[in-house]
């Protein structure tokens, strides 16, 4: 399948290397060798595969792949996803995805220290916020600005990234997925076309400042099995779990399950459980305005009286003086 987009407009008979598609689970085509892909995952979880490593990523999270890359997911959860395809040539005719691989338009780095130890985050960093000295043609020539803007599909050793997105990063980049979809299916005038170059590129400049401040790594596991049933937590954190629904949804017995979670997070399952279950009532805590019987409740505790009790042994404070606490401190 071409993944263009053609011009339905009058006397305007042209396309262009941009394609929009959105559904429930993955796009078939992100294995395309000819586009670089911004994937939003709006809802679910899901286990990809890199290496032998397991990876789980929970919505809200995006996507950044290239043309060599290929997820491999090999579990997958409510998911629903909205999927942006685009060749570079979108932002100048000669970003070709053979030009941008050759190192033409990496003189940009030429600003930061030669350090190995450097990670691709710690460099990026200097980029954006850091004190240095960059190369002239970085200031001056428009082209490597415009490079940079790709550099997270084109930079050596990194074909995928993963990013888990704040709620209001998730509004954003969905808005300008949002944008695009109209565009592409209504083309309502003849700046159709210019208006999505925009938003690609306000998306790739999203990518570039914002993505990368808050990006890390989501945690990675030896264990396809610890894998899944830490997705099954997330997938069901508001429902009743006991150990035996774990055994009898996993076709596994009790030790086989305890060994693989004490060797690989250093507990038994049901006690990881209730870690995951405080982690998220301290973020509910925080960061919504829901009442501590309905966190409660999102956190697989129909009882509030023993909600506060598991959250008071973990935090030293009662939910409700957490929260108070957050507040005064914001």
């Amino acid at each position: 399948m071409e993944l263009v987009t053609r011009s339905k407009r009058p006397g305007m008979e042209c396309s262009i290397d941009v394609f929009y598609e959105e559904g429930t689970g993955f796009s078939e085509h992100l294995d395309d060798k000819t586009t670089y892909k911004v994937v939003l995952v709006d809802r679910g979880s899901f286990v990809a595969e890199e290496d032998g490593k397991y990876r789980l990523i929970t919505s809200p999270a995006a996507i950044a792949i290239n043309e060599k890359a290929e997820l491999k997911v090999i579990s997958e959860r409510g998911i629903k996803s909205r999927t942006l395809f685009f060749k570079p040539t979108i932002l100048r005719d000669e970003f070709t995805i053979e030009n941008l691989n050759s190192g033409k338009y990496d003189r940009f780095f030429s600003a930061l220290p030669d350090e190995k130890e450097l990670t691709a985050q710690e460099k990026m960093n200097l980029l954006i916020d850091g004190d240095v000295k960059f190369d002239e043609c970085f200031s001056k020539e428009m082209i490597y600005q415009d490079a940079l803007l790709l550099s997270g599909f084109c930079r050596r050793g990194r074909d995928i990234s993963f990013y888990t997105l704040s709620n209001e990063a998730n509004d954003t980049l969905r808005r300008f997925l949002c944008s695009i979809r109209y565009e592409v299916k209504e083309q309502p005038d003849n700046f159709w076309i210019l208006r999505i170059r925009h938003f690609i590129e306000e998306i790739l400049f999203f990518e570039v400042a914002d993505f990368y401040r808050d990006y890390r790594q989501d945690e990675i596991y030896s264990d396809p099995l610890v894998v899944k049933v830490i997705q099954y937590f997330w997938s069901n954190m508001g429902e009743q779990i006991t150990l035996a629904t774990l055994l009898k949804e996993f076709s596994v017995n009790k030790n086989i399950l305890n060994d693989a979670f004490n060797k690989e997070v250093g507990m038994p399952c049901m006690s990881y459980l209730e870690n995951l279950r405080m982690a998220h009532a301290r973020t509910e805590l925080q960061y919504s305005d829901r009442t501590i019987s309905e966190i409660s409740l999102r956190c697989g505790y129909s009882d509030t009286n023993y909600f506060s009790k598991v959250f008071k042994k973990h935090m030293g404070l009662s939910p409700k003086e957490f929260r108070k606490n957050m507040n005064n401190l914001c």
